[in-house]
């Protein structure tokens, strides 16, 4: 039972040290918002931090290592830092009361969530406010704050591993 244990153990240790593999992927991107840019053809976002390169289906690098990394884009020569990745997520049809909080442009994450809510010209600033977010089968919705800002939702994504 001892052996049992202590191999076990080691064995975990072992795990825990193994280095995290990063990945490259190339992809077409194209520049979506402030820090935001759509691989194309997928429902994949990419957030950067302070990238202002403006592309239109630019040849580029992602590396990924764990939910960061970065993107070169082929073109311009230029390397941004990764935030985070986001593929849309399956959500049921439905009402939901929801706390949010604006990330960036278009982008609220979801408190107590891995999820964020991509909207469609959505001005609100929003900093742990409830809102009521309605699905459509399509997948596609509404967001609205209680003071009465209404917004349209493209989808609920999720962060990526990679």
């Amino acid at each position: 039972m001892k052996k049992t244990l202590l191999t076990a153990l080691a064995a975990l240790m072992c795990l825990q040290a193994a280095p995290v593999l990063a990945e490259n992927y190339e992809v077409n991107l194209t520049r979506k918002g402030s820090n935001v840019y759509k691989i194309d053809g997928k429902d994949i976002f990419i957030q950067t931090r302070y990238c202002y390169v403006y592309a239109y289906s630019e040849e580029a690098i992602l590396k990924t290592s764990g939910y960061g990394g970065e993107v070169i884009f082929f073109d311009s020569k230029d390397k941004c830092d990764v935030k985070a990745v986001f593929g849309l997520s399956k959500q049921e049809p439905g009402k939901y009361v929801v706390t949010v909080s604006h990330e960036d442009d278009d982008w609220y994450e979801v408190f107590g969530t891995n999820s964020y809510i991509k909207t469609s010209s959505c001005l609100s600033l929003a900093l742990g406010e409830e809102a009521y977010l309605t699905i459509s089968p399509s997948g596609f919705g509404r967001l609205r704050f209680e003071d009465g800002d209404d917004c349209m939702v493209e989808g609920v994504y999720t962060k990526l591993r990679l």
